[in-house]
């Protein structure tokens, strides 16, 4: 019996630990600092040949720009001289995008285009001239290389805006700032009463 209650302990321990995990991941994401990041990428294809090629003509760093909001990725290929009509695919839809650089003696052009995530579903399609179609594989960013390159201030109109807006809104939100608790402590504290009431139950069963 002694053994069944420190099992049932351990399963709701792990449980409360857990669930603040994905909170505090989910914070850390949101709450990334407007700044221009470098991080790298892996490839996909199903066929060995187009994951060679995919990984020769895609540059194996991009940027990731944080501003005003908004997500911004920047991917660079190569190879221009026998390939053309690049499209980027977010979440299985063709998207919008803007072309920053092309150096045609380098044989070497780069996109820009909003995501909404840092790892999204993100692929391309591309022209090969030589084989007289497309080629699509998938481009995987790798979260655990993202690092911030340049920090990037928020516009002073844009703050001052806040600014006031945040000071006509002060009267009214100064009383319930102290009792009103944040989403994710709200989240965290329910937890840890479910778990007590739980507990508590389960022991007044077993004396039972």
């Amino acid at each position: 019996m002694k053994k069944i209650k420190q099992l049932f302990l351990i399963a709701i321990f792990s449980l409360i630990i857990s669930a603040q995990g994905i909170v505090a991941s989910a914070a850390e994401i949101s709450e990334l600092e407007s700044g221009i990041y470098e991080i790298s990428n892996d490839v996909y294809h199903e066929q060995e040949i187009g994951m060679n090629m995919a990984r020769q003509y895609l540059d194996e760093n991009m940027t990731l720009e944080k501003s005003n909001g908004k997500w911004y990725y920047t991917v660079k290929f190569s190879g221009t001289n026998y390939m053309n009509n690049h499209r980027i695919c977010l979440n299985g839809e063709e998207i919008d995008v803007e072309t920053l650089n092309e150096n045609k003696d380098e044989n070497t052009i780069e996109f820009k285009f909003e995501t909404d995530s840092i790892t999204p579903n993100l692929s391309t399609k591309i022209y090969v001239d030589a084989m007289e179609r497309d080629v699509e594989f998938d481009i995987i960013p790798k979260e655990d290389t993202l690092k911030l390159v340049q920090a990037i201030e928020e516009p002073k109109e844009e703050v001052e805006a806040k600014s006031t807006s945040n000071e006509d809104a002060k009267d009214d939100k100064s009383a319930d700032e102290g009792s009103k608790p944040s989403s994710k402590t709200f989240f965290i504290g329910a937890s840890v009463v479910l778990v007590i009431v739980i507990i508590t139950l389960f022991l007044r069963r077993l004396k039972k």
